[in-house]
């Protein structure tokens, strides 16, 4: 009990990073007015310490007061408690959109349906399902990758199609379905065709494997298959559905938590006077928690068994946690090296005896 009430007086409270720089802004203040002669240097206080010397003879002064009176701008966010908090609670409204876009899945996947009917020969699947079955999208046509070829003396209905790319089968469904399309409007129409057709397939529970899993496809001879060929894929078949694919929720968390995060940051540095680095630092470090927190929470829904479709690897939340970690890492470096320059500025403005204390103490701040 006595842990949790330090907690929480520690987090509404005066913390000790703040005392700290409260007692560092009186004894500045101190040495400022000693240094101009409005303080008397008092014999009676030498057994003291600097700080309580400060204390005695300037009163207690805080920190922010001190800036105020130097007229230094304070209004810089840092990164606090409660954007710590936040930016959690983003995450975890991440992960509330997949949830809900996972329960209206049916309803998305024929509304992309509809619009992908528009694209597609009435009779007949798309090329991209000329390999059906369980699994079917793991090995062909689904990833994204649509110059994967299908192998030599492949069919599909009697046809040989076999040595041909996903991409040359659509164009050549678009020109039987727009003859008059003319060259640029076929490409047009074979590329609308694979984005319905993959818009469509999102909100499935298999969704779509990650872009270009198909490199590793393994084809064999197989008569007993109609097509002449069976086919593989040992990356999916280790990743799985948990593992290897993305669904419509995954870009529901990465959307939902994108648009939070840079709302949240334009309203909380408007009209402050902060560099782009200051913006784009404090921007990546919500963005490292909130997706953090986010991949975290679904992993745990996958382990627990738990959330049902919710629970898996989101692929488009995990790789921003590591993009927003990578700039966090620059950024701070690029402002490291800006420091050691101030530093070397600050050594000589004390070398400079024209140099007013008060000038030195503001030129450190702004």
């Amino acid at each position: 009990m006595i842990r949790i009430s330090s907690k929480f007086i520690s987090f509404f409270g005066v913390t000790p990073d703040e005392q700290y720089f409260d007692e560092k802004a009186t004894e500045v203040r101190y040495l400022g007015q000693l240094f101009s002669d409005e303080v008397v240097h008092d014999p009676a206080l030498m057994g003291l310490t600097l700080q309580e010397r400060a204390k005695v003879s300037v009163g207690a002064i805080s920190y922010d007061q001190l800036l105020r009176d130097l007229d230094i701008d304070t209004s810089y966010n840092t990164l606090t408690q409660v954007d710590m908090m936040f930016a959690v609670s983003v995450g975890a409204i991440g992960v509330l959109a997949a949830h809900y876009t996972n329960a209206k899945s049916e309803a998305l996947e024929e509304f992309f349906k509809d619009i992908h009917s528009k694209y597609k020969l009435p009779t007949g699947p798309s090329p991209t399902d000329y390999r059906a079955g369980a699994g079917h999208r793991y090995v062909y046509g689904h990833d994204l990758n649509i110059f994967q070829k299908l192998p030599a003396g492949h069919t599909y209905n009697g046809a040989d199609v076999g040595g041909q790319t996903l991409y040359s089968l659509v164009l050549e469904q678009m020109k039987v379905l727009f003859p008059d399309a003319g060259f640029i409007g076929g490409h047009v129409k074979a590329i609308l065709h694979l984005l319905t057709h993959y818009l469509s397939d999102l909100p499935t529970k298999d969704g779509l494997p990650l872009p270009f899993s198909s490199l590793f496809t393994v084809w064999e001879e197989n008569l007993a298959n109609a097509s002449g060929f069976s086919a593989r894929n040992p990356l999916m078949e280790a990743l799985g559905r948990e593992y290897g694919t993305i669904n419509m929720a995954d870009i529901s968390t990465y959307a939902t938590i994108k648009i939070i995060l840079k709302g949240h940051n334009l309203i909380a540095f408007r009209n402050k006077a902060a560099t782009n680095d200051e913006q784009s630092l404090h921007l990546a470090q919500m963005s490292t928690i909130a997706y953090g927190s986010a991949v975290i929470m679904q992993m745990l829904m996958l382990l627990g068994g738990i959330g049902g479709r919710t629970g898996k690897l989101n692929y488009l939340i995990a790789c921003p946690f590591v993009w927003s970690s990578g700039k966090i890492v620059l950024i701070s470096n690029r402002q490291n090296r800006e420091i050691i320059r101030d530093y070397e500025k600050s050594i000589a403005m004390l070398d400079d005896q024209s140099v007013t204390f008060d000038e030195w103490v503001k030129s450190q701040c702004v």
